[in-house]
């Protein structure tokens, strides 16, 4: 198998509960886009993406789509994972989709093609459920962006957990956001997780906020044993 990868929870959930299912995870995948209007990729941290997929401690094949256009970017995703399909063999396709039937269609129109299997962990999961299971196995998600009326620049940098999820739920039902953020809502990165080898420390970042929108842009991180 191999894993789409952006550093955010829900490809880094999707790889780890495959892996709990006895599969092998030959290599992660990550693609970087040239904006964060991109209609597929994750964009926040991308740049830090290489370092940060050691603590998981699997081969990384990467590729880049400087262009946000819809048939470009699937082809730039066909060519990256044609290369995991020719390099290890792989049979499968992890994703963390979990309600965006555009995203899946995508990848499924892929795996055809190619003839792989395509592994969707989280489709139609419910989302308290899923973040139950996120924060009682040991996920440490930080909010790197924000980009939705209701989550102001307090939740840039912020780490989500029991707590504050009670709130982020009464904004989502307030403001009519989607609470698992595959809508572009907001962006995550996963600081900590039994699927790393080690953790992620940060070591240096900027924050942004334009009054609507903001990041929490990180430039460094270290990888700590744990």
């Amino acid at each position: 198998m191999a894993g789409l990868f952006s550093g955010g929870k829900d490809s880094t959930y999707a790889i780890f509960k495959t892996t709990l299912q006895k599969h092998d995870l030959c290599c992660i995948m990550m693609m970087h886009p040239s904006s964060d209007d991109s209609l597929l990729f994750h964009y926040p941290t991308t740049n830090l993406l290489d370092k940060i997929s050691n603590a998981i401690g699997v081969p990384v094949i990467e590729h880049s789509s400087n262009v946000s256009e819809k048939n470009h970017e699937v082809n730039e995703l066909t060519h990256l994972i044609k290369k995991a399909v020719d390099e290890f063999s792989i049979d499968g396709l992890i994703n963390g989709c979990i309600s965006s039937r555009f995203q899946l269609d995508i990848f499924q129109d892929i795996c055809d093609k190619l003839k792989i299997k395509l592994v969707s962990p989280l489709w139609n999961i419910n989302s308290d459920y899923y973040y139950e299971q996120l924060l009682g196995q040991g996920f440490e998600i930080m909010i790197t962006r924000v980009a939705a009326l209701g989550l102001d620049s307090s939740w840039l940098g912020k780490t989500i957990t029991k707590d504050n999820y009670a709130t982020l739920k009464k904004l989502s039902l307030k403001y009519q956001f989607n609470i698992t953020f595959e809508g572009g809502e907001a962006e995550t990165l996963v600081i900590d997780c039994p699927l790393y080898k080690k953790r992620i420390s940060i070591k240096d970042h900027t924050t942004t906020w334009d009054g609507i929108r903001g990041m929490f842009e990180i430039l460094d991180v270290d990888l700590i044993e744990k």
